[in-house]
Formats: structure tokens, C-alpha cells, sequence
């Protein structure tokens, strides 16, 4: 197996757990090295906790909620870019309902191809719209994992955030996607083709001997 540099990229401290937290420790466990940037740097009490328990490197830029500027967030992570080189990117779903989040998706995506990364787009149930997955990851033996890392961040958020919008997203969304693809419990991603090889579709292409 050839290890894989891989960028995670999300408005929120919260956003990278909801959207792939088993993902990533099941990257982290197999050896891969996985960083992880929170565009916002308020409400990140518990973030460099829950990245250690999840095996990622985190990092986070000093953006305010709902208060991130487009062309110097570019620049900021046309840097990150270019320091890591990393070899996948995962960023939030194209069409978002929070402005923080739309704004990192555009940004992250742009640049994902203008370095020729592979990219992946995770799942935010409180505010994609419309989202469509056509890849999975089963995390039934990582889902504890993703629940101690939001717990670790629990504080940086207001009681009633946290138990309305962001636990039910951590504890019910994964066990909705895991029925639709016949595991336990499952994260989904949106995968954006590759460069190398050119290729729209490739994570369609059927492995015969796997079946």
C-alpha cells in the first residue's frame, strides 16, 4: 500500500469530525498522513484534542464565524498547498446553506485543481442541500471514535447547538448512510475525478474481483 498525504479542509472545528471523523482515523490507523485545517479559529476549544484522538495533524487559520475573507483565505491556503503537497483533499459539499461553508468549498476546490489533487466533498447534515455520495466508508469499528472526538469539543459551543444540531449529526447520519450501503455505520463523500488518471468517473469503475 503506497501512503497518501491527505488534506482535510473545513470551516469549523466541528466540520471535519461530522463530515469524516471515522474516515480519519481509519486513514490515520493504516498508516496515511492526514492534516486537518479549521478555517476558523473561534470555537476551537477540544479541536487539537479531538485531532490527536483521531491520529490528525491539526492546524487552524484565525478567521471569525461568518467573517472569512475570500482572497486572503486563497492565499492562506495556496501555502498550505504548496508545504504539504498532499495528495488527496477532502472539503465541504458544493452547496451549502452556511455562508462559512460555501466560501471554504469553493476556495479549497478551486485550488484542489489548480495543484491537480484528488478530491473528495463529506456530508454536513444540518446544512448541505441536496447532497449526493457516490462513495462510501464503513466505520462501524471507528464510530466511537468519532463521538469521543465531539465530545472533546463540546465546550467551544453553545449548549443548544451542540445537542440539536451537531450530536444528532455525529450520531444519527452515519447509521441513516451505513442502511442505504449495507454496513453499520457509514461516512459519504462526493468524489470530483481524477487527474492522474484524467478521469470524471474513476471511482465507478467496478473491481470485478472484489465482487
Amino acid at each position: 500500500m503506497i501512503l497518501k498525504k491527505i488534506l482535510v479542509v473545513s470551516a469549523h472545528s466541528d466540520d471535519s469530525v461530522i463530515g469524516m471523523g471515522g474516515t480519519i482515523k481509519r486513514f490515520t490507523l493504516n498508516g496515511h498522513e492526514v492534516h486537518v485545517i479549521s478555517v476558523c479559529g473561534d470555537r476551537i476549544v477540544g479541536f487539537e484534542d479531538a485531532m490527536k484522538l483521531l491520529g490528525a495533524k491539526p492546524m487552524y487559520f484565525q478567521y471569525s464565524y461568518g467573517k472569512i475573507n475570500q482572497h486572503q483565505l486563497s492565499e492562506d491556503l495556496r501555502k498550505v498547498f504548496q508545504e504539504l503537497d498532499p495528495q488527496i483533499v477532502f472539503t465541504h459539499w458544493d452547496k451549502e446553506i452556511l455562508y462559512d461553508h460555501q466560501i471554504v468549498s469553493e476556495q479549497t476546490v478551486r485550488l484542489a485543481r489548480t495543484f491537480e489533487k484528488q478530491i473528495y466533498l463529506f456530508e454536513i447534515p444540518a446544512s448541505s442541500i441536496d447532497f449526493d455520495f457516490d462513495v462510501a466508508v464503513d466505520i462501524t469499528q471507528f464510530f466511537e471514535f468519532r463521538k469521543k472526538a465531539i465530545e472533546l469539543m463540546k465546550d467551544a459551543f453553545e449548549e443548544k447547538v451542540y445537542l440539536k444540531e451537531i450530536l444528532p449529526s455525529i450520531v444519527y447520519a452515519p447509521g441513516f448512510r451505513g442502511i442505504q450501503v449495507g454496513c453499520e455505520f457509514a461516512e459519504v463523500f462526493k468524489y470530483c475525478g481524477s487527474r492522474f488518471p484524467l478521469a470524471p468517473y474513476r471511482k465507478k469503475l467496478l473491481d470485478i474481483a472484489s465482487i
